[in-house]
């Protein structure tokens, strides 16, 4: 494989071009970034990102230009072991979960880390999402999972933050490849109605707004109520739901809703509203379908590429923009093309009679690059 630098433009996909660099031992340089913006370059979260990328790896370096409109990445070896990290409270700390993951498996020593920052935030998955979905997906690929873990020791909401997260990962040696294309019918759907810092009554609407939205769909439904006080309820005030829903063959979809951060311009959102709104999302996501949550299509492409030297194909559903840029940024980093096929076009016939929602489905094929191996001749 090649170790010239791939050279990118503008700020999107950094945390997945960073974990593709350490991955595939490219170094790489990332121009333009937000140079037309009023405050051009690196935000404070992206420094912190590569701060935390330094921690896992040694032997990395990075140099940011002054303006920080440009960065010069080179990868260092993955190390992983016990580390602790300030993630600020501009984004949520799932946005430095997803590289920490993809990262985990391929570590010298197995990965402890400690995440402070925002748990659950509007417009971005949430801690609780990578937990459910994410970590679903992980198991398909690994033999050994007993130490892959995500606690929430406590909850924060912006603006203030204050939660704290704890991912655990086991060093594995190898990815197995994975063939996943049965979905399975829900069977039941579960969710956790999150209070920080206000009367717990508001819990309870949203469980009943949300339940009302999902009437006549399945009469297996549960939702905890998860009160939190004191420093387990962070810093800010609010309240959210977290819903998800899993299959008979083990798939689980996930969505939330959470209230406006305090402070933030604009009427405050009734919990009536956020119930309705995670019940519909959650409906919106089972319709998609998919032999995984779409948030975690990138988990698995990722894992599909660093298989051994054999076939893994996964079912998903409609692929997000994020997906497909994923695909793309795979192709350049290691060079390996995934065949899609329309799963309409070859499910069996019994199939295509059942309710099986979007029509959309892709079947995703493709043969791994044999990453143990790789990692040993870049090391």
């Amino acid at each position: 494989m090649s170790s010239e630098t791939l050279e990118f433009s503008g700020c999107n996909f950094f945390r997945l071009r960073l974990a593709y660099s350490i991955l595939s031992g490219r170094p790489i340089r990332i121009v333009s970034i937000r140079k037309n913006d009023d405050r051009p370059g690196i935000r404070d979260f992206e420094a912190k990102l590569i701060g935390m990328l330094e921690k896992v790896t040694n032997g990395t370096k990075v140099e940011i230009s002054r303006t920080g409109t440009q960065v010069n990445f080179r990868p260092g070896m993955i190390t992983g072991g016990v580390v602790t990290v300030d993630c600020g409270t501009e984004r949520c700390i799932s946005y430095f979960l997803e590289p920490l993951i993809l990262l985990s498996p391929f570590c010298k020593l197995a990965m402890t880390i400690k995440l402070k920052g925002v748990t659950n935030s509007p417009g971005e998955i949430s801690v609780d999402g990578i937990k459910a979905s994410w970590l679903k997906v992980y198991n398909k690929f690994v033999l050994n999972d007993e130490k892959l873990d995500i606690q929430i020791q406590c909850r924060g909401l912006k603006p203030e933050g204050g939660g704290v997260v704890i991912f655990t990962a086991p060093i594995v040696k190898t990815l197995r490849p994975v063939k996943r294309q049965q979905v399975g019918k829900v069977c039941k759907i579960r969710g956790q109605a999150y209070v920080t810092k206000v009367t717990p009554s508001l819990a309870y609407r949203m469980i009943d707004a949300a339940k009302k939205a999902m009437h006549g769909y399945i009469s297996d439904v549960f939702i905890a109520v998860d009160q939190r006080k004191g420093d387990a309820g962070g810093s800010s005030p609010g309240y959210g739901l977290f819903l998800t829903a899993e299959t008979t063959e083990g798939v689980v979809y996930q969505a939330e809703a959470v209230s406006r951060p305090k402070g933030e311009q604009g009427n405050p959102i009734l919990p009536e509203d956020i119930g309705v709104e995670a019940g519909h999302a959650l409906l919106q996501q089972i319709y998609m379908g998919g032999a995984l949550d779409s948030s975690a299509q990138v988990l698995a492409s990722t894992f599909m590429t660093l298989c051994p030297k054999d076939v893994s194909h996964f079912l998903y559903g409609p692929l997000p923009m994020y997906s497909v840029h994923c695909l793309r940024h795979l192709k350049q980093f290691f060079e390996i093309e995934f065949k899609m096929e329309e799963y309409q076009k070859i499910q069996k016939n019994e199939d295509a009679d059942l309710r099986t929602g979007s029509s959309d489905k892709a079947m995703i094929t493709a043969v791994g690059v044999g990453y143990s191996n790789l990692n040993k001749t870049i090391l």
